[in-house]
């Protein structure tokens, strides 16, 4: 990590542990709309990589989008991740005044794990009386709570030691059932942060499920890298965009 990196990170670190939404709006407001969901093992809030450049990229594309700084830490233990996500959709409706029958989650490692946990009904958008997301975006996201599959720190803030029911809530893997929303992801075969096969189970259970899904894979890419900007996973993004509008 690069001194300017470094300096960004340690910012994000001491923001304020609080929901927030930035958007990022663009003047037709039957736009379709995306929520960025920044990863950080819900220690932190990634914004600086996997907030606000992704959100200006969906902007430039004629989406309106939104960067949602969720609760993170001792604050992040289920349900409070989805609980944001439908304060965030919430206030787009009604604060923004957008039309949420064309919406989407774009949701990076931890933030993928909330996103697509989001997308099950019963835990998700139907718990929050919300639309069902047209697509979920998941990039490298976690997928599991089992030891050898997780990301460590994403398991102790969102289940902690002891609570089973958030522990099995959280393997969303195990947790697709038909009307599950249409689905994107992609994962690196250099990530060290969150195991591979974490993607590979969630696309074994939405085939097993028939849910419309798209599944990449980038040799040599790895974890934290956001729009994937000068790496083998550079278009990520426009293919996610052209899978969900059907570009």
């Amino acid at each position: 990590m690069d001194l300017l990196a470094w300096h960004k990170y340690n910012k994000e670190c001491a923001h304020a542990n609080e929901y927030e939404l930035t958007p990022y709006l663009v003047e037709d407001k039957n736009a379709p709309i995306v929520v960025v969901c920044p990863g950080g093992g819900y220690r932190m809030i990634a914004a600086f990589i996997e907030g606000h450049p992704v959100a200006k990229y969906f902007q430039s594309q004629g989406i309106n989008a939104f960067v949602l700084r969720y609760r993170v830490k001792d604050k992040a233990h289920y349900p409070a991740p989805l609980e944001d996500i439908a304060h965030a959709l919430k206030d787009i409706r009604d604060i923004y005044h957008l039309d949420l029958s064309n919406y989407a989650l774009c949701g990076f490692s931890a933030g993928g794990h909330m996103c697509g946990l989001f997308g099950v009904e019963q835990y998700g958008y139907g718990k929050y009386d919300l639309p069902k997301p047209s697509m979920l975006m998941l990039v490298y996201p976690v997928t599991s709570m089992e030891k050898g599959l997780t990301h460590r720190t994403t398991k102790k803030y969102f289940a902690g030691n002891n609570d089973k029911e958030a522990f099995e809530i959280g393997n969303l893997y195990k947790q697709i059932r038909s009307g599950y929303p249409k689905t994107y992801i992609w994962r690196g075969n250099k990530d060290r942060s969150v195991p591979y096969k974490d993607s590979d189970l969630l696309i074994d259970s939405l085939l097993h499920n028939n849910i419309p899904c798209m599944y990449q894979k980038y040799y040599r890419a790895g974890h934290g890298v956001g729009l994937g900007q000068g790496c083998v996973a550079g278009e990520w993004a426009p293919d996610a965009v052209a899978y969900w509008l059907n570009r």
